[in-house]
């Protein structure tokens, strides 16, 4: 018992170095002006971004969920605002990268007598400690992103205004917002998850620990029978 113990404890510690993966998103003091970068080329509101502070993982862009007992009800889901096959995000040297394309199931539940619910993440990528990026989307043909302004491509003349923390969803997430004169405002949230060594997500690890540790546990237990 001795020995599964300690190897519960190192392998809980191993977790715990492997899943730090701290990030936040900064919210310019400033606001936008009509005239920053030179005439028209100014984005109302304010920019914002994501920096990653400690460890390794993915950021995902999230649906806006107002409604926990009907994906009808759900009318501001990114896919149905925005262009999911071409979004992405913008490096610290202004220069644009596309989404990986790769989702999540990060919400899924179904009331009684109800439609299940759920909410997709939306891939950016894989970002380390010291990384700084901001977020693009296609809405309409045309591109905006949370930084620069229009004087980067990635800036459409189609992009008016944009804005971070602009309230919560019913799930609690914190909402963020990229407004475009035609197709109007699209909202959403931003998580992460920490990547192991291999580049994958972390949740299964604690199963497969404890399921390993089950495992010798009932071998001691035999053995000893």
């Amino acid at each position: 018992m001795k020995k599964l113990l300690v190897a519960l404890f190192f392998g809980m510690g191993m977790l715990n170095c492997f899943a730090a993966f701290q990030y936040e998103v900064v919210k310019s003091p400033t606001a936008g002006q009509w005239s920053d970068g030179g005439p028209g080329n100014g984005v109302y509101g304010y920019a914002f971004y994501v920096r990653v502070t400690e460890g390794t993982g993915t950021i995902y862009l999230l649906d806006k969920i107002n409604n926990v007992y009907s994906m009808s009800g759900n009318n501001e889901l990114l896919s149905l605002k925005a262009d999911m096959a071409h979004y992405g995000y913008v490096d610290s040297t202004g220069t644009s990268h596309a989404g990986t394309g790769d989702t999540i199931t990060t919400y899924a539940k179904q009331y009684p007598y109800n439609e299940m619910v759920t909410q997709t993440g939306y891939a950016l990528g894989e970002f380390s400690a010291g990384d700084e990026i901001g977020v693009w989307l296609t809405v309409n043909g045309t591109t905006g992103a949370s930084v620069l302004n229009k004087s980067n491509s990635i800036n459409s003349s189609n992009m008016n205004y944009r804005d971070a923390y602009v309230g919560t969803d019913i799930l609690g997430n914190n909402l963020f917002q990229l407004d475009f004169t035609s197709g109007g405002s699209v909202f959403f949230g931003i998580s992460g998850v920490a990547s192991s060594p291999s580049g994958q997500p972390l949740p299964g690890i604690l199963a497969t620990l404890l399921l390993g540790g089950g495992l010798m546990a009932w071998r001691m237990r035999r053995k000893k029978a």
